[in-house]
């Protein structure tokens, strides 16, 4: 999967300000922990009936954060909040949370008995998240349990524990089940009725699969793969660390028209769903989940430490002055194992800095880079001065380059050199090449640009289409930390 087409500039505003997927940050006195609840902001509740809402309590901090509580504020009555055993009717006490770790909070509520529309807020502290409850008459509300954390060495492979449950008021005739994950992990199933996510939407640069169950499940049903042909998820053996990959498990009821994205395999054998309570009870129409949210489970897979040397890649502007050239310039990983991406708490990321030299006028610069002026990267593909950082695509592979573009116009005056400068981070073991030259060669009747030729920007990826894919997109909206938090101060 590629971030830039997606997530930039949304991604390099996010690192200018340091708050993606976390709270908004009080003020530098108030020294708050950086821990957030994440829950959904909005929930429907079947008239008469409860509703299990999880709520992730995360500490997006580097220290641990101890005697983590919950509190829940402005509660109506008729929603008749219940708490877990431990809480008292405001509060709940999760405990310690380690650095960069997280809680799940399960707590039920139900609707909002004569209104349309209730609201209350859960918050950490000084973070408060604002939540709306709002009143169903029914329908389909497909849950996911939550998926514990998996540590898994590079080449090997682990079970995704996934259960399914309909918690709605209407039956779903089929279900589909799509497992992704960031780069450098594999979801695994061969199956009769899965497909790789690439081979469903050829756009689709995630790694993925998806699965489709046809049998009836009835409200108050659960299911659950069985252990003997689970869905595996595989770390790649060039998977850079140490790093915490995100994966996710999708559930989505699904109509005609999408199951028959799925109708391809025709041999081999076919995963089922282990019933492990059932009812009964079928509709013919399947309308929209209530509960989109609950319909994801993300989980993290973490991997050990590796080496992947990031070597600079520099280029030479040619011509004669007066003419306008592009050069590509930036960095390739030599490996043995890909660059991890960009830590959560945004204490470091792996950056291109470059410097172009004074003899050139620049006249466009790459989107993915930056005005390199006080730490502000808040500006990216703005011209302002000579010196730019650059953010090379996230999870860069072991033998992959990633390069921007400069263009500009020669003045055809003598100028020393400018440079490109990367940062692998700890996993850079080799300092050797993390410097190159960006130069100017004057000709008297012009010439093409040096470096890397001008190509095309990389395909981003496209979620899978109809009810299951919109939900996909949103799961792969989660999966690369841009889980969105309502905070109030």
């Amino acid at each position: 999967m590629r971030l830039r087409p997606i997530a930039l500039p949304a991604a390099l505003a996010a690192l200018a300000l340091g708050v993606l997927a976390a709270p908004a940050q009080a003020a530098p006195e108030d020294e708050e922990p950086m821990v957030g609840v994440i829950v959904p902001e909005q929930i429907a509740v079947i008239a008469g009936q409860t509703k299990t809402v999880r709520a992730e309590v995360v500490n997006f901090g580097p220290e641990a954060v101890k005697d983590v509580v919950v509190s829940f504020a402005n509660v109506d009555p008729a929603l008749k909040l219940a708490l877990p055993a431990g809480c008292d009717a405001t509060s709940c006490p999760v405990g310690d949370i380690a650095a960069d770790g997280r809680k799940i909070l399960s707590f039920t509520i139900g609707s909002p008995g004569d209104k349309l529309v209730s609201a209350f807020e859960v918050g950490v502290g000084a973070f408060t998240s604002e939540v709306s409850v709002v009143r169903s008459e029914g329908g389909i509300d497909l849950e996911l349990e939550p998926i514990d954390d998996l540590k898994i060495g590079r080449g090997q492979s682990a079970a995704v524990p996934i259960t399914v449950h309909n918690a709605g008021s209407e039956t779903v005739g089929t279900v589909g089940m799509v497992v992704m994950s960031e780069p450098s992990l594999t979801p695994l199933g061969d199956y009769r009725n899965c497909l790789p996510l690439d081979e469903v939407e050829q756009d689709a640069d995630l790694s993925g699969l998806v699965c489709l169950f046809d049998e009836e499940f009835a409200p108050g049903a659960t299911f659950r793969l069985p252990a003997d042909s689970p869905i595996k998820i595989r770390v790649n053996k060039d998977a850079g660390g140490p790093f915490t990959y995100v994966a996710a498990a999708v559930a989505i009821g699904l109509n005609d028209e999408d199951a028959a994205l799925l109708a391809r395999q025709k041999s081999g054998k076919t995963l089922s769903l282990d019933a492990v309570s059932k009812a009964s009870g079928f509709l013919d129409e399947e309308p929209d989940d209530l509960n989109l949210e609950d319909n994801i489970a993300l989980f993290g897979v973490s991997v050990g430490k590796s080496v992947a040397d990031s070597a600079a890649v520099g280029a030479t502007f040619s011509g004669a002055g007066g003419d306008t050239k592009t050069i590509k310039v930036g960095v390739r990983n030599l490996g043995p194992t890909s660059v991890i991406p960009v830590s959560e708490d945004f204490e470091w990321f792996p950056s291109v800095r470059v410097t172009i030299p004074a003899g050139v006028e620049l006249t466009e610069v790459d989107p993915f880079c930056m005005p390199d002026s006080d730490g502000d990267f808040s500006k990216p593909g703005t011209i302002d001065g000579h010196k730019y950082v650059c953010v090379a695509d996230l999870g860069l592979g072991a033998g992959k380059l990633a390069t921007f573009a400069f263009t500009g116009k020669l003045t055809g005056d003598e100028s020393a050199a400018g440079s490109v400068v990367v940062d692998g981070g700890a996993q850079d073991n080799n300092h050797k090449n993390d410097k190159a030259a960006i130069t100017v060669a004057l000709t008297d009747q012009g010439g093409e640009g040096g470096g890397l030729p001008v190509t095309g920007a990389p395909t981003g990826w496209v979620a899978l289409g109809g009810a299951l894919l919109l939900l996909a997109g949103g799961a792969a909206a989660y999966l690369f930390r841009r889980r969105r938090i309502v905070t109030t101060l």
